[in-house]
């Protein structure tokens, strides 16, 4: 009988900053917290695509 893998438990899989990747969520530094790119877009009135995403929390904050 083979071993059996563990399985990850949902919401297990936090980044460094513990955001939630597989609940859709990454770091934003502009904002200091875990966003989800979609809503951050419609807050913001971003455009909803990575880079996008990526402009708005890597930029520094005026």
């Amino acid at each position: 009988m083979a071993a059996e893998q563990q399985k990850p438990m949902p919401g297990s899989d936090r980044d460094s900053h513990g955001c939630i990747g597989s609940a859709g969520y990454a770091w934003c530094a502009r904002t200091d917290r875990c966003e989800r790119p979609w809503e951050l877009a419609r807050k913001q009135g971003l455009g909803a695509d990575a880079a996008a995403f990526d402009r708005f929390c890597e930029a520094p904050l005026e």
